[in-house]
């Protein structure tokens, strides 16, 4: 039986280089099986996120909420809220005194940067007008 197997072996693959399998398989011989080499070479890949070359920009909007009017604003993941402030201010000159802002129901310090409040693309902004007294 031993001379049937190695008959059934491919040319490449030699009597000292392969072994067969069992051949009480239920399914049957399933051919030969390469013998672990001894000088075996292992790499290792790591794949890991593309590094970004810089802050990124994405777009967020400020929402006045006293007359409902809404402002695309793009800013970089490094940009304070005093930044985004000086940009609102830029695009809509009539909205000073209008300039505190809340992300996410909760009013926003200026020194705080974007990627510190975890903003994402295409988050809202809400103006607030601070009132003394009742």
């Amino acid at each position: 039986m031993a001379t049937d197997i190695q008959a059934a072996l491919p040319e490449a693959c030699g009597p000292k280089q392969c072994v067969t399998g069992d051949p009480k398989h239920p399914k049957g011989d399933p051919g030969p099986l390469p013998e672990p080499l001894e000088n075996t070479t292992h790499a290792v890949i790591q794949v890991q996120k593309p590094v970004s070359a810089g802050p990124k920009r994405f777009p967020v909007t400020v929402f006045n909420g006293s007359n409902g009017m809404k402002i695309s604003v793009t800013v970089r993941s490094i940009d304070t809220i005093a930044k985004l402030q000086q940009k609102v201010l830029k695009l809509k000159p009539e909205l000073v005194g209008c300039g505190n802002l809340v992300y996410n129901g909760k009013p926003v310090q200026l020194h705080k940067t974007m990627s510190e409040l975890q903003v994402k693309p295409d988050a809202m902004f809400i103006t607030y007008r601070k009132c003394v007294g009742g």
